[in-house]
C-alpha cells in the first residue's frame, strides 16, 4: 500500500463525499489539508437528499435495476428537475458555505459548468423486473465522454477547492445525470491526482453487504459480494487506479476521514497499476 506522502509534496487530492456522508468531519480534514498546501477538488453525490426532495414534493422514488444486479436512480424528466434542485440548490451550497466557514475558499460547480464534464445520453436502459427485461428509451442518464479540467486547474492555482458534482451536460447543453463516483474519477483521471478517495458509509468494500467486519483490505477487481451503490464505485475506483496511484475506498463516518483513508483505512484498490488501461470515463450512472 502506498503511503499518504503522495499528497504531501503538494499533490492534488479528489475527495468524493457521499450522501450518507456526515460532512462536518470530511471539511474539518479537507480544511486541515488545504492549510498544509495541500490542492483539493471535492466531489459529491446526493442521491439521500434527492429521495428527501421528490418525497417533499410527491414525486415517487424510481429505481433501475440493470441485468447484473446493480440498481440505479430511474431519471425522467421529472426526476432529473429534483436531482438538479437537490445537488445544486442543497448539497452544494451547504458544502461550500461550510468551507468558507473553516476559512477556506471554495467555489461551487457542476459538470454542466464551462463543459467541465460531457455525456453522451443513455438510448436504451435495460431494467429487469418481475422476472423480464424492459427497454427505458427515455432515461435522462448518461455516460461520461470527456472532461475539461482547465477551469478546475485555474481555481485550484488561486487556491480555491473547487466542489463539484453532477449533473454533467451533454453537447447540445441538455443536462443528465451521471454517476457522482464516475465524475471524481474522472476529474482524478483529468488533474492527474496524486491520490481519489470515495468516501462512503460503510467501513469499505465488504466481502458480506451484511458483515460491517468483512472489510477487503485489498483489491483489484469487483468481488463477488458487491451490489447495489458500491458495486457502481469500485467500477469508479478500478478505472480511475489505471492513472492514479493511490485509490481508496473508505468510511466516511470516522473521524478525520481523509487522513484514516490515506494512511491504512478501509479498501485499498490495488490494480489495474497506473499506465495499464485508457482513460476513465465511459461508464455511466446515477447521482
Amino acid at each position: 500500500m502506498e503511503s499518504d506522502s503522495a499528497t504531501r509534496a503538494n499533490g492534488l487530492l479528489v475527495v468524493k463525499i457521499g450522501g450518507g456522508v456526515r460532512p462536518e468531519p470530511v471539511l474539518d480534514d479537507v480544511a486541515a489539508r488545504v492549510e498544509t498546501g495541500v490542492p483539493v477538488v471535492l466531489v459529491h453525490g446526493g442521491g439521500t437528499e434527492a429521495d428527501r426532495l421528490a418525497e417533499a414534493v410527491g414525486l415517487p422514488v424510481r429505481t433501475v435495476r440493470s441485468p447484473d444486479g446493480t440498481r440505479g436512480r430511474r431519471t425522467d424528466a421529472a426526476a432529473m428537475d429534483v436531482v438538479t434542485m437537490a445537488l445544486l440548490g442543497r448539497v452544494k451550497p451547504a458544502l461550500v458555505g461550510g468551507l468558507l466557514a473553516r476559512g477556506v475558499r471554495a467555489v461551487g460547480l457542476s459538470g454542466a459548468d464551462d463543459g467541465l464534464v460531457t455525456a453522451e445520453r443513455k438510448q436504451v436502459i435495460r431494467s429487469v423486473e418481475d422476472g423480464r427485461v424492459l427497454l427505458i428509451r427515455d432515461d435522462l442518464s448518461g455516460r461520461i465522454t470527456s472532461v475539461r479540467p482547465e477551469l478546475l486547474r485555474t481555481l485550484l492555482g488561486a487556491g480555491l477547492v473547487p466542489v463539484v458534482s453532477p449533473p454533467a451536460a451533454e453537447g447540445g447543453g441538455r443536462l443528465l445525470n451521471v454517476d457522482s463516483d464516475q465524475v471524481a474519477a474522472s476529474l482524478a483521471v483529468a488533474l492527474d491526482a496524486a491520490a481519489l478517495v470515495l468516501l462512503t458509509d460503510a467501513p469499505g468494500v465488504l466481502a458480506d453487504p451484511e458483515d460491517p467486519a468483512s472489510v477487503i483490505r485489498e483489491l483489484a477487481q469487483v468481488p463477488p459480494g458487491a451490489g447495489g451503490r458500491m458495486r457502481h464505485k469500485v467500477r469508479a475506483a478500478l478505472r480511475a487506479r489505471a492513472r492514479v496511484p493511490q485509490v481508496v475506498v473508505a468510511s466516511g463516518l470516522v473521524d478525520r476521514p481523509v487522513t484514516a483513508a490515506l494512511t491504512g483505512g478501509g479498501t485499498v484498490v490495488t490494480g489495474p497499476p497506473p499506465g495499464t488501461a485508457g482513460p476513465v470515463g465511459t461508464d455511466g450512472g446515477r447521482a
